[in-house]
Parts: structure tokens; sequence; C-alpha cells
């Protein structure tokens, strides 16, 4: 019998390319979803479905009972919230639940997911973090609640004795994302015109690479081991221009200093309260990233997995591709070849 893999918060971005990357790999998939969950875009995959939540220990229970290793996605990612709890609470109480979950059911491994904002950024462009690397300020909830969980999750592993392998994605881009996460929300606001950059550099993963990485770290990698999972390192300017350069759309650049970045986050999150809507850049989002640069070494990643990570290009086109079809965003007729719909994919719900 191939191994059994639970993935928590597999109907997620990460969570469903990890499903499938794992299916790929001929491993039995139990996918730990809630019930109010959209399952479209799992529907038609051979994944046995266990329904709760992490903050429950009783469904995570049952849900690991039998199986050989847990992946831990589930997560609340928002850069905008009404208060801290509603992102740090999931993170902390999940945590100590998938690994009480894995010891009462003799898990033996658990490969979490932590995130670059767990490693941090530095205020000097030629510095190199590594997985050495943690983050000293907490300008976002979620920074915080990815910084501490990852913590609790080590302090967790030790006690229990159970062999961890935490990988930190940086900002994942591409297919399956159907709630659009807050690195998919850059892009698509760029596709409908109304994206910006500020000056900065951002690491990022492609999500099918990503979701193969954490499959290989079901039985591959060193336990014990933090690795940083991460593609092209480049400016957010050349994000912008590269989305330019598949759309045609326009991105704005704000060539302002780190102050004024702030400022404009702080005047958008008003006018946020007042529509309701959610900021398409927030003073926390300008302190963690403007005039910080995001540039990590992943090269135990690369040895250890043997892995080779796609391009910028192929990863933008990508994205706006499954964000064309996903959010039906309108793309003009002279960039729309190459930007057609895989067969299997489906639209999430109105």
């Amino acid at each position: 019998m191939p191994p059994t893999v639970l993935v928590t918060g597999a109907n997620g971005h990460l969570g469903q390319n990890t499903v499938r990357a794992l299916l790929e790999k001929g491993y039995q998939v139990r996918a730990f979803v809630r019930k109010t969950s959209h399952l479209g875009g799992l529907a038609d995959l051979p994944v046995d479905f266990h329904y709760g939540d992490v903050r429950d220990h009783t469904s995570l229970l049952t849900a690991a009972g039998g199986c050989d290793a847990i992946i831990h996605h589930a997560a609340v990612y928002k850069i905008w919230a009404k208060t801290v709890e509603e992102i740090m609470a999931p993170s902390i109480e999940g945590t100590k639940n998938v690994f009480r979950a894995a010891a009462e059911s003799g898990v033996s491994r658990i490969v979490y997911t932590s995130s670059t904002y767990a490693i941090g950024t530095a205020t000097d462009p030629t510095k190199i973090l590594d997985e050495n690397d943690w983050n000293q300020h907490e300008h976002l909830p979620y920074s915080a609640a990815k910084t501490r969980s990852e913590r609790l999750a080590w302090e967790l592993s030790d006690q229990y004795n159970i062999p961890m392998i935490s990988l930190c994605p940086g900002a994942v881009y591409g297919r399956y994302d159907y709630r659009v996460t807050p690195s998919n929300r850059m892009i698509l606001d760029m596709m409908k015109g109304l994206g910006l950059t500020v000056k900065g550099l951002l690491s990022l993963v492609d999500a099918r690479d990503a979701g193969k990485v954490h499959a290989l770290a079901v039985e591959n990698g060193v336990v014990g081991n933090r690795y940083v999972l991460t593609g092209p390192t480049v400016k957010m300017k050349t994000i912008g221009e590269e989305v330019n350069r598949v759309t045609g759309k326009r991105v704005l650049h704000l060539p302002f200093g780190r102050s004024v970045s702030i400022l404009t986050g702080q005047l958008m999150e008003v006018a946020a309260k007042f529509t309701g809507w959610d900021p398409a850049h927030t003073s926390g989002e300008a302190r963690e990233f403007s005039h910080r640069y995001a540039r990590y070494d992943n090269s135990r990643t690369v040895e250890d997995f043997s892995y080779t990570f796609r391009s910028l290009e192929d990863t933008i086109r990508d994205t706006v591709r499954w964000l064309a079809f996903a959010r039906g965003v309108k793309l003009n007729k002279k960039v729309r070849s190459g930007l057609e719909p895989e067969a299997e994919w489906v639209r999430p719900p109105a």
C-alpha cells in the first residue's frame, strides 16, 4: 500500500496544488476541509474527504488515524482583517491540534507549511536571508501568526518526538486559487489596471513548484531542517512590467520613499472602512515590503530535493491564465493567444 498523507487546508491555493502533486507520486490522499468549503477544484480527484476544522481536535484525530504523514497547510492568509485574532487563533490553535492528533495517531512525519514572512526581510538590498533567519518585526498579523506558529511547531515536534520538516514559501502565484490570496490579488489588481508596485525585492514561487516540493518532503529532505521555498527574486517593479508584457495593462509604480508608501496605505485603509472593500495597499504591507528586500538563499532546497524552480515569465503567464479564467478578467484580443484555460479547470462559484 502506498503511504497515506493527510493534507489540512486541502481546498486552498497551495493545498490544491499539493494534492495534485501527491496523487502524481502515487500517494493516497486525505483532504481535510471544512463542510462549508468550496470543493469544485477537487471534485474529480481520487481523494478521501474528511470534514472538520483545525481548531477542533476530535475531527483532526479522526482524519489522522492511519496516516503516515501530515502536510499542514491550513491557515488564514489575509493581509487585512478586522481583528488580529481572526488570523492568529487558527494558526496557533491549529498547530497545537495537528501535533496532538499526530502524536495520538502515530504519524511518522509532519511537513509544516510556514512562510518567508517568518524569515523576514532586510533593509540592505544586498543581504541574503536563509533558513537560520527569523522575522523580528510584526508589521502584519499574518507575519506574526506565521512566525509564532512555526516556532511553536518546532517546540511541539521536540515535545511529541515527531519528525518534522518546515517549508517556507515566498509569495505563491498561480493556478487553483479559488478565493484569491493576497499574493494573487496583487496580480489580479494589475490585470484590472488597479495594482501598483513599490521599491523593493520580492521572492516568489509558482504554486505548481510549491505543491511538488511539499509532496517531495513527505519522504525526502532532512528531518529537523527548515527549507526556503522560493524561485525567482526580482524587483517588485519587474513583476508589474511582466504583467504589462503579458496583458498590455499598465501597472503604476510608486517611486516615493517608504514614509509616503506607508501614508498611501493608511489612506487606502481609511477608504476601505467606508467602502467595505479590502484595500489594494495597506500600511502594514508598506512597512513589511516598501524599501525592504526579500532575497533568500534557496540552495538547501534545490540541493536536498534536486529541484529546479520555474522562471518569472512562466509563473506570471500561468497566473494570468488562471485569473483570467477563474475571475472572468477580460483580456485584450491581441494578448489572448496562448492564454487559454486548461480543460480540467473548474470555475469558482459566483
